[in-house]
């Protein structure tokens, strides 16, 4: 018998509290968790797919830019005109793009904050009838 580790039996501890709730892996509380945890799956994926696309098309668009840039010229100077023209069209484009990233962000936080203040107050309500439910059973207990 070890002293250190049989003070701290978990075991009687959690058949001592599923007295009080015995159904705990279905009560309320615990499936709005995992309601929650499902959209915030469903949106993060849509997020990541969206990022995804965005930079394929981004890298694809690079890709064929390196495509004229690499065709041969008579002129070296004609290289310096092409490189010069490219960096400067990607430049201007480089805002539009990172907004691009930033409306998937921003719809991302809008459906998942949308999501929470449309559970809060039903999370609330039924973990309060849990509450009374289990402060019931614990008083006819004792």
């Amino acid at each position: 018998m070890n002293p250190m580790t049989d003070m701290f039996d978990f075991t009687k501890s959690f058949e001592q509290f599923s007295k009080f709730t015995p159904d705990f892996a279905n009560a309320a509380p615990m499936k709005a968790f995992n309601d929650m945890a499902a959209k915030y799956r469903a949106v993060a994926i849509e997020a990541l797919n969206k990022n995804v696309e965005l930079t394929t098309a981004w890298m694809t668009d690079a890709a064929s830019q390196a495509t004229t840039l690499m065709t041969p010229e008579a002129q070296p100077t004609a290289y310096a005109k092409k490189a010069g023209e490219l960096a400067q069209a990607a430049m201007q484009d480089i805002p539009a793009r990172l907004m691009a990233y930033a409306e998937v962000a921003k719809k991302a936080q809008t459906e998942l904050l949308d999501s929470v203040v449309a559970l809060t107050p039903k999370v609330v309500e039924e973990a309060t009838a849990q509450a009374k439910a289990a402060v019931k059973t614990a008083k006819k207990a004792a």
